[in-house]
């Protein structure tokens, strides 16, 4: 995930938003403000709402990174 200009981001290479009020934790899992990570790629795992906008975000540390999760269809 890269954030362009909040709530616009970019999954995959792909322009996709922000929903409003989402969270986004860092691998620390505090909070982290979508403009503090403007240009940053970031590895994440994510959850879109109702109407299909990215809501929670969470941002892998290099363990989680390494492990390899089925992908849910």
């Amino acid at each position: 995930m890269v954030v362009i200009a909040p709530p616009v981001i970019q999954m995959n290479g792909q322009e996709d938003r922000l929903s409003p009020g989402s969270r986004i934790r860092g691998a620390n899992n505090l909070l982290v403000l979508s403009g503090s990570v403007i240009g940053q790629n970031l590895l994440v795992n994510y959850v879109r709402d109702p109407m299909g906008l990215v809501h929670e975000v969470w941002v892998l540390s290099p363990e989680e990174a390494a492990l390899k999760l089925p992908t849910q269809r």
